[in-house]
């Protein structure tokens, strides 16, 4: 058998797994109003629906009901606390999200939260609250499998920090990074380049600032994008990169190129016959880009177009966590040293694994005698197969 081919083969039948362990996130806001002796408390919980099914919730037939009692019954505040009215639950397919809302009825008391929605499932699970107290906006809190309580002390509330939101993100950047592998993925394609450490990292840098502006757009909620076209883009980033390294080494752009376009196009075709339309502007744009970066790749193979691109996708995954800083509306002055301190880990986390990649690939290299070659063909067919299995999941 071909050994690339063996090898891809292995990614695709490991990739069912490993979406399983892509970054879990949920959020929700707190509304708070103290009237005649009571607490009135509106709560608004959302999640992207991929997220949902990588924690194998939503898939049977009664799933509606099946999410509203996992989200009500380790949503959990004070003993005191009813609930008014019957939870409602809305899916949106334009954006992905599933949202649930309910309403409940405390006693006036200093109130708190106990948190322990999908942490057993998923200890790297994150969840981000926000509070609107009696109309005054109150600093958000990041539950953790390690941080899953959440208590009402207005002198605790009070001395919160804006520094705080940069600590907190900061480690959120950080484990974004390490526990998503579709972002990993994507380094490794960046890595089996073979460009210098001081390029690769400059190239990273580029990824970041791109990645920082979609926060900060999406989070200022200047732009709007489709989150599953986002999260299947993500995949297809790996794609290209991937593609483009197997090029490099083969010095078979062309090839690349015309096979990228022509299953581009067939996968067009088989989606307008379906009737699934919905993406389908967006899939002829990617089509033709790929198409002439490949052209340009064996034209200017310098690290000048790969920064340029690479930021490009920087954007892209920005997009991917900016809709949800724009959808719980963090409270103002605290927006951007959260955008701040979440990008500042990012990028942390990234060259933290961009060195460590590296130092194996410079082990590898030494087993190999220095022909690593081949190992960065296997490399790239791999990733070529996961990113283009996570292009094709999310985008369905």
């Amino acid at each position: 058998m071909n050994k690339p081919f063996f090898f891809s083969l292995i990614i695709i039948l490991l990739s069912t797994s490993l979406m399983s362990h892509q970054r879990s996130e949920s959020y929700s806001k707190v509304k708070i109003d103290s009237q005649n002796d009571v607490r009135h408390i509106q709560v608004e919980f959302s999640i992207q629906t991929f997220v949902l099914q990588r924690l194998n919730l939503g898939l049977t037939q009664n799933w509606e009901q099946e999410i509203t009692d996992e989200i009500i019954q380790n949503f959990n505040f004070n003993q005191s606390c009813k609930f008014i009215g019957t939870p409602f639950l809305k899916n949106s397919f334009s954006t992905g999200y599933i949202s649930l809302s309910w309403k409940m009825l405390c006693e006036s008391e200093e109130l708190g939260i106990d948190l322990n929605l999908f942490f057993d499932v998923d200890p790297s699970h994150t969840h981000i609250t926000t509070f609107l107290i009696n109309s005054e906006a109150f600093p958000e809190k990041v539950f953790t499998s390690s941080e899953r309580q959440w208590k009402e002390n207005a002198q605790q509330i009070k001395d919160s920090s804006r520094f705080d939101s940069f600590t907190d993100y900061l480690s959120l950047g950080f484990k974004h990074i390490l526990s998503g592998f579709d972002h990993l993925a994507f380094l490794l394609a960046l890595l089996i380049l073979k460009l210098p450490i001081r390029r690769l990292i400059f190239i990273i840098t580029g990824f970041t600032i791109g990645h920082s502006l979609t926060l900060a757009l999406g989070a200022l909620d200047l732009v709007t994008p489709s989150s599953q076209l986002v999260e299947a883009l993500i995949g297809y980033s790996i794609v290209i990169i991937a593609i483009e390294s197997a090029a490099t080494i083969t010095h078979n752009y062309n090839l690349y190129s015309k096979l990228l376009f022509f299953l581009s196009f067939v996968l067009i075709l088989i989606l307008s016959f379906l009737g699934n339309i919905k993406f389908l502007y967006g899939l002829i744009g990617i089509s033709i880009f790929s198409y002439s970066y490949l052209k340009l790749a064996s034209k200017y193979q310098d690290f000048s177009l790969t920064i340029l691109v690479t930021s490009l996708f920087g954007l892209i995954h920005g997009f991917g966590f900016a809709g949800n800083l724009s959808s719980i509306g963090l409270m103002e002055g605290r927006l951007l040293p959260a955008i701040f301190g979440f990008n500042i880990g990012v990028e942390l986390g990234q060259i933290l694994v961009i060195f460590a990649l590296t130092f194996v690939f410079h082990l590898v290299g030494k087993i190999l005698q220095g022909n690593t070659d081949s190992f960065r063909i296997y490399i790239a067919s791999g990733l070529t197969c996961l990113g283009t299995f996570w292009f094709l999941e999310r985008l369905f």
